[in-house]
């Protein structure tokens, strides 16, 4: 056999190997899921999502920044793969003001929020099927609802 037609088996069979265990390392690597996903989702580069997933690769939580400055201000529990509560920041001050409960489904079945800012939940929000069904507002403070509304 002559030099050239060695080498250029030589290559070949090299080629070949660097192949398969690409691919081998390929399919391993699909079977491994991470345990936390950080994610620049709008690309201006900062994390503003974060998912962290169980031992079994069931998600658990997510927690994201939907107002772009770099803080986390949603944050969504998961129960069975399904989201189960959920609390949002929505005024900015770091800390939880909106709380939200899903059924076995993930679909909203009620909304609490602290609409004034003074610590206290004062609006409360009623779903059915994902359609909003009754809301009641306490508008003097007492920690009671008021005003109700029906739809």
């Amino acid at each position: 056999m002559s030099m050239k037609k060695t080498s250029v088996l030589c290559l070949y069979v090299v080629v070949v190997f660097n192949l398969i265990t690409i691919e081998a390392a390929l399919a391993k690597t699909q079977q491994i899921k991470p345990r936390e996903i950080k994610m620049d989702t709008n690309f201006n580069g900062v994390v503003n999502r974060v998912e962290v997933y169980d031992k079994n690769k069931v998600i658990i939580r997510v927690e994201a920044d939907t107002s772009a400055d770099g803080k986390m201000n949603e944050w969504v529990y998961y129960k069975n793969g399904n989201p189960d509560r959920a609390e949002k920041d929505t005024n900015g001050d770091g800390k939880p003001d909106t709380f939200l409960t899903y059924d076995d489904k993930g679909k909203t079945i009620k909304s609490e929020t602290d609409t004034n800012g003074d610590g206290k939940i004062d609006e409360w929000v009623y779903y059915e099927k994902g359609n909003i069904t009754k809301a009641e507002k306490d508008t003097n403070g007492d920690g009671k609802p008021d005003t109700w509304l029906a739809y």
